[in-house]
């Protein structure tokens, strides 16, 4: 999901400039159709290795299920109106956040593309104490936002990106706002 501008997928860019490259594109309905835990995907490439693919698939899992398989189709081949909906509002809820984290004290959050998650920067609390506990990584701060606003976060760290911490929207506005707001309350307390 890319909210503004053009996506341009890797086999295009292969296309375009000549690489010659094997590019295997992997999808899923997963965040585009809503459709988390059906465990729908799709393999587009060259015919030899999505051959391959299936075969390790099919020793690796059963299948997918039937029902979710012609839910799939559905989703693939009906209207596409419900994903720039479903866009649109992500597109509003991430702006909401992106606002409302830049707000906070020694917090900056760039604009994501696309997804339904921010990463804020809290780099400003490391070495910082809360609830009497040294925040010494970003696992340190998301505990404490757990413990302290009751929000669930998860740490930067686990990236490989020291000092940030991703926040979903994939809710509705007035709980981003809430638990922003408590996240705020929390920051207060960190000396």
């Amino acid at each position: 999901m890319v909210y503004d501008g053009e996506f341009t997928s890797t086999e295009k860019i292969n296309q375009d400039h000549d690489i010659n490259a094997t590019v295997i594109t992997c999808l899923s309905l997963s965040k585009t159709y809503s459709m988390t835990g059906w465990r729908i995907g799709y393999s587009v490439g060259p015919a030899y290795i999505i051959k391959a693919m299936a075969k390790i698939q099919g020793q690796a899992t059963s299948c997918a299920n039937s029902i979710g398989q012609v839910a799939g189709i559905e989703a693939l081949s009906g209207s596409q109106e419900c994903v720039e909906k479903m866009k649109d509002a992500f597109k509003r809820r991430r702006d909401l956040i992106v606002q409302l984290l830049n707000e906070l004290p020694n917090v900056f959050c760039a604009i994501p593309g696309g997804a339904f998650y921010v990463f804020p920067n809290f780099e400003k609390y490391l070495g910082k104490e809360g609830n009497g506990k040294l925040l010494k990584d970003t696992f340190d701060i998301s505990e404490y936002i757990l413990e302290s606003a009751k929000v669930v976060t998860v740490p930067g760290d686990g990236f490989g990106a020291p000092g940030h911490i991703r926040f979903s929207y994939a809710t509705d506005s007035k709980t981003i706002k809430e638990g922003v707001d408590r996240v705020a309350v929390a920051l207060k307390n960190i000396i």
